[in-house]
């Protein structure tokens, strides 16, 4: 079998198929041995987790790991996403009694990382806007990748600026836990909510926040666009994707 399954979110060959066809340039120039099923299993969102509903989640899981299983992949690289990446690293492998996944689980930042460490992928030109990070919930408070995030981004861009507070300490992008999917209903209140977080973001001076995961992306837009801020919300892996050697 392939080396990697790489796997997306449902909503990401819809709303932003962009991201899978330069995660396909990444891991192409990279050499690596990839693929996608195209079987059940291939989405790993969970929508099951968000309402508690631990069963599903524990089928959706299960399913996920199956198909890893009968492309006989060494590791699953999970896309830019949050929840989806939680479901399958901790709540999902222990709500089926496993202390730990069947098969090694990648978030996409720490693959990025690894890649441009080891050189299998260049940077021909660092991304000069001003670049400030919003740092999700599950990849950072959840699973510490911090630093590596900060890795990626000073290998791929010129200005880097922090938000303060940052790190674990970082505001919430007022979209996660499936909040956002709970419709215009509760956008009010979070775009109320999210005040705070729109003067964090303004404060950088930055023109570009890096948010490596669907529900943030989706949440700072909405932020972006309610209180006018002249930013834009961009994945890791549109940056890595403009400035390499292809």
């Amino acid at each position: 079998g392939a080396d990697i399954m790489y796997s997306v979110i449902a909503p990401e060959p819809k709303f932003q198929a962009q991201l899978i066809y330069k995660a396909a340039v990444i891991l192409h120039t990279a050499g690596l041995d990839w693929t996608m099923p195209a079987t059940p299993g291939w989405d790993n969102s969970d929508m099951a987790m968000y309402s508690g509903d631990y069963d599903t989640m524990g089928r959706i899981k299960r399913t996920h790991f199956e198909a890893a299983a009968r492309l006989r992949v060494k590791r699953i690289v999970m896309g830019e996403c949050g929840h989806a990446f939680r479901s399958v690293y901790d709540t999902g492998n222990r709500w089926l009694g496993w202390r730990m996944p069947p098969i090694t689980v990648q978030h996409a930042i720490e693959l990025y990382d690894e890649l441009i460490r080891s050189a299998r992928i260049t940077v021909r030109q660092k991304f000069q806007p001003a670049v400030t990070l919003h740092e999700p919930c599950n990849m950072v408070r959840g699973y510490g990748l911090h630093e590596q995030t900060r890795d990626v981004i000073r290998a791929t861009c010129e200005h880097f600026v922090e938000m303060y507070p940052n790190r674990e300490h970082n505001y919430c992008c007022g979209a996660g836990g499936g909040v956002i999917n709970c419709g215009p209903l509760y956008k009010p209140t979070r775009m109320q909510a999210g005040r705070i977080k729109a003067e964090q973001l303004k404060a950088t001076g930055a023109s570009v926040i890096v948010a490596p995961c669907h529900n943030c992306h989706s949440g700072l837009e909405e932020l972006v666009q309610h209180y006018g801020l002249d930013m834009q919300v961009r994945f890791l892996a549109d940056i890595i994707y403009d400035g390499m050697e292809k």
